[in-house]
């Protein structure tokens, strides 16, 4: 493969792309309009914009809720505060997609848990849905391209999310691109 021809290729090569993910153990996801985050991307930079590129999500254990997979958002600010609209943000570290190179990501990322005051709001549903309560029946590898259809821009948090509460755990991805906003 000539260098060109991957998909992101100068994006990653200039250390702007990076990758959020769960533990091996995976976490369950809230309704759209829940208030306890499971898996989400904050940005917190007043000066770039996260422009959303995939989300990979796989089953891996527990029972599953039948629904829909989408991404939900939130404007959050810039700060936590018990009045703000995020109260509590556990921190993960996202991978620079160029591995063993690049920088540290700008925004805050969360594998497994932030709170909001107020709920949020179905932004984008990805035409995947669980399709089976049983284990090995329904979806489940879902590698889903979001391509830059959304954008994150400052002081808006987006996170996955279902049409209902899932109650099964998914390992999941996210990989976005941070640009100059």
């Amino acid at each position: 493969m000539a260098r060109t021809a991957a998909k992101y290729y100068p994006d990653v090569k200039a250390g702007n792309v990076f990758i959020g993910s769960t533990a091996a153990a995976g976490t369950a996801f809230p309704i759209s309009t829940g208030t306890a985050v499971t898996f989400g991307l904050w940005n917190t930079s007043s000066n770039k914009d996260a422009v959303l590129l995939s989300l990979n999500l796989g089953y891996t254990s527990g029972t599953i809720a039948l629904g829909e997979i989408g991404i939900a958002n939130q404007y959050a600010g810039f700060a936590l505060a018990t009045a703000a609209p995020l109260s509590a943000f556990t921190d993960g570290t996202p991978k620079n997609a160029l591995l063993g190179a690049g920088g540290a990501s700008a925004m805050r990322f969360t594998p497994s848990g932030a709170t909001l005051t107020a709920g949020g709001t179905a932004a984008w549903w990805s035409g995947y849905s669980i399709e089976s309560a049983t284990a090995g029946l329904g979806v489940f590898r879902a590698q889903i391209d979001i391509d830059g259809q959304i954008i994150v821009p400052p002081g808006q948090l987006v996170f996955l999310c279902g049409s209902i509460a899932q109650t099964g755990l998914f390992t999941a991805s996210l990989t976005w691109a941070e640009v100059p906003a």
